[in-house]
């Protein structure tokens, strides 16, 4: 599935962190962009949430886990796509 940048960008801040800003840079959000792809794609959401895994520690401070943010970006983007 192709996700634009700028649907990255919305499905990330929908489901992940509604506060990420354009501040971030654009190497940033590359690298996010990727990464929502990815979890997007994966097969399974306990492949999603691997994709992921490496935020563990941002994870836990806000008493959150990779398998529950790997949700909330697939439910993003199918809603991302329905509006788009």
């Amino acid at each position: 599935m192709a996700i634009a940048l700028d649907a990255a960008k919305a499905i990330y801040r929908q489901a992940v962190d509604p506060r990420a800003s354009e501040g971030e840079g654009s190497a940033w959000w590359d690298e996010v962009a990727d990464e929502v792809r990815d979890v997007v794609a994966a097969r399974s959401l306990n492949e999603a949430a691997e994709v992921i895994q490496w935020w563990h520690h941002d994870w836990t401070a806000v008493s959150d886990t990779p398998r529950g943010a790997a949700k909330r970006i697939r439910e993003a983007a199918r809603a991302v796509r329905a509006n788009g």
